[in-house]
């Protein structure tokens, strides 16, 4: 989907994580004022939305203020075997954390994954923020950044032409020319050293993006070759702590065999989770009609399904406009429990934007039908709150030390 790209101002970001870096001063000198007796107490505990992480019980041993010591980097984001996590994106987080703190009104589990977007054109929020995503952790989340090469402007929706950016062609990352950024963004991944899911390049079996296979002079071996030197930058950078996530759209535009979604897979070493995105526009726009989730996702769905792979729907909503809102949400939630168990997470895109001429509003809260829908429907013990077993994982190996290091990374936005 296009997306609409803004810089929150610096000082809305910051407030968004005052409460972070509050806990992080009480910290540093509760530490050093404390001898922590493994036989006697506790450390004090750092709570991270549904994750508790229990800093000290290290004997005698007192952690200076001072002290600061990297953790060993997380593995990727492995999948529940009982269920699929909740997901959501909620701009204008992660840049300010704390337009998350609403969701509560929707459902009683928080979200496990935090989603969001980022251009490679340097007048966007291009660079990876490390401490945004130690905030994500902190609420118990894993960060997925839909990292896009082009320039979406002001407002990617109103953008003419956007797949005509010759300057983000396939050709030009294959050749190198991004690649000073490209190992920058990887070193700032590396530096959060907690799990991190990229969603690289994402809709490419489209014709909206300049990194789609059929426009702007690209071919679906482009694809392929400039994904595959993306991932090695990164492992020569040794950001070993992404999870990679390669996601079609729903239907390939235009929908022929030299266009097909496996033609731009890019290998199972390349790939750890596939994904897809499809939204039910109703009759939002003047071509546009009601179609139940099956009409969008079976096909292809079918096709994830041969690539063995965990699946996370990474864009999902349906409008008001056309049908019933709760009923359609009611029957997509029951469908990825019950029809498509390769489902291992999915992302409600949670966003009113401008579109095709007409307003789309996806947000779960147009109605109360949809809002109780949506409570009812995430209820299931099937679908999965936060913290994910990886984070829980990696959070319980943190030390002190390992904390002030994660609490002192600066605020990029």
């Amino acid at each position: 989907m296009n997306t609409e790209v803004s810089v929150v101002p610096r000082a809305l970001c910051l407030r968004g994580r005052v409460g972070s870096r509050a806990v992080a001063l009480r910290l540093a000198a509760a530490v050093a004022a404390i001898t922590l007796m493994a036989a006697s107490a506790c450390g004090p505990a750092v709570r991270s939305g549904s994750v508790t992480t229990q800093l000290g019980n290290r004997g005698s041993s007192v952690v200076p203020p001072q002290e600061s010591t990297p953790p060993a980097l997380a593995g990727k984001m492995q999948p529940d075997p009982h269920g699929a996590y909740l997901g959501i994106y909620q701009p204008p987080a992660p840049f300010d954390v704390s337009a998350l703190n609403g969701y509560s009104a929707f459902s009683d589990k928080p979200p496990a994954i935090i989603m969001w977007y980022q251009p490679w054109a340097k007048s966007g929020p291009r660079d990876f923020d490390p401490a945004a995503a130690v905030a994500i952790y902190e609420r118990g989340a894993i960060p997925m950044v839909t990292w896009e090469p082009w320039d979406p402007g002001k407002d990617a929706n109103v953008l003419k032409n956007p797949e005509k950016q010759p300057a983000y062609r396939l050709s030009k990352i294959i050749n190198g020319s991004f690649d000073g950024y490209i190992r920058s963004f990887a070193r700032a991944v590396k530096s959060a050293r907690g799990p991190v899911m990229i969603r690289l390049m994402h809709e490419m079996n489209g014709n909206w993006y300049p990194w789609c296979g059929t426009v702007n002079g690209n071919n679906p071996k482009q694809f392929v070759a400039a994904w595959r030197h993306v991932h090695d930058i990164f492992e020569q950078e040794g950001a070993t702590n992404v999870t990679w996530v390669w996601s079609i759209n729903h239907e390939s535009v235009p929908n022929n065999s030299s266009n097909a979604y496996s033609v731009y897979y890019p290998g199972d070493a390349y790939v750890d989770w596939v994904s897809i995105s499809g939204f039910n526009w109703g009759t939002s726009g003047s071509a546009t009609r009601w179609h139940p989730l099956d009409y969008w996702y079976k096909t292809p769905m079918a096709y994830l399904k041969k690539t063995g792979k965990p699946v996370v729907v990474s864009e999902f909503a349906s409008v008001e406009n056309g049908g019933n809102k709760g009923a359609w949400i009611t029957d997509a939630y029951k469908r990825f429990r019950t029809e498509y168990p390769q489902v291992k997470a999915v992302v409600y895109y949670n966003k009113r934007e401008w579109q095709a001429g007409t307003i789309q509003d996806w947000r779960i809260n147009t109605s109360k039908g949809s809002r109780d829908a949506y409570r009812a429907a995430v209820a299931n013990p099937y679908y999965l709150a936060a913290p994910p077993l990886t984070l829980s994982a990696w959070t319980g190996t943190l030390t002190p030390a390992n904390w002030v290091y994660l609490r002192s990374l600066k605020p990029v936005y």
